[in-house]
């Protein structure tokens, strides 16, 4: 059967403040996506594999400026079955089984993002390319990071300074586990 194919749209700032607070202050942080982040929204899905990632950066750039970031995921993890084990596992990994677990699939990969405004690191987000697309097939359950490569330059320094937020849409494909997988998924949140 086909995937459902869902997008996730995440505000840094409500995500993680203090992680968005490094980010102005620093130019770099890290932030990771929880499994309960995407059960609060469809509790049940397992499966949770990246299509692709956009980022947008709510601040003030001049007509020919731009922002110099780059997104890494760090790692990622895909519940390969609907087992309530599993589950338990990626919200405390003392608990539970890691048994239906695919852990870091192509970890660290990267991309560069330019101009801020549902950014996807390439020129043409094309999905008929043979290659995979940047994080695509990952797991959405995932950890990253965000640095400014050059945060001290006087350019950096105002996008950060006058940055509001970072916009994370992670566009991703899933399987529903049934009403039985869902009711025991929501058992945990």
């Amino acid at each position: 059967t086909r995937r459902l194919e869902l997008t996730k749209t995440i505000s840094l700032k409500k995500l993680d403040s203090s992680a968005f607070d490094d980010l102005k202050a620093n130019g770099t942080t890290q932030f990771s996506l929880s499994e309960s982040l995407f059960d609060n929204d469809y509790p049940g899905h397992y499966l949770r594999q990246i299509k692709f990632v956009t980022i947008s950066l709510p601040t003030l750039v001049g007509p020919y400026q731009d922002v110099k970031m780059t997104l890494v995921q760090s790692g990622s993890r895909i519940l390969l079955k609907a087992d309530i084990n599993g589950v338990n596992y990626l919200n405390d990994s003392t608990t539970g089984s890691a048994s239906n677990i695919i852990t870091n699939l192509r970890a660290s990969e990267e991309i560069a993002v330019s101009s801020g405004l549902n950014d996807s690191g390439m020129f043409v987000l094309n999905f008929g390319d043979e290659r995979y697309l940047p994080f695509e097939g990952t797991g959405a359950i995932s950890s990253w990071q965000i640095d400014f490569p050059n945060a001290n330059s006087d350019e950096q320094q105002a996008i950060l300074q006058n940055l509001s937020d970072v916009i994370i849409q992670v566009h991703y494909t899933a399987r529903n586990g049934g009403s039985t997988f869902k009711q025991a998924v929501m058992n945990t949140l």
